[in-house]
């Protein structure tokens, strides 16, 4: 009998401890109000640097190794 009540008050314990675990009632949580922002480039404001070299310049030719599918992977932003 005792075996059962000792269980008993286990699992409930177990089932309260879980409820007051929770990410998004803490507010300590680092990203628990994260709001995302987007942050537009003015391009005039933006200067050409002699450092870097130019996109065209620096592509090259992609030589596809079938061994390897997935080295010469480009990702490319697609807008709706």
């Amino acid at each position: 009998m005792k075996k059962i009540i000792i269980l008993g008050l286990t699992t409930a314990v177990i089932a309260l401890a879980s409820l007051t675990a929770s990410a998004g009632s803490d507010a300590q949580y680092p990203a628990a109000n994260f709001q995302p922002k987007v942050i537009y480039l003015d391009k005039d404001s933006v200067k050409p640097s002699t450092k870097c070299p130019s996109p065209k310049t620096a592509e090259k030719e992609i030589e596809f190794d079938a061994k390897y599918p997935a080295a010469n992977f480009q990702p490319k932003v697609i807008y709706p």
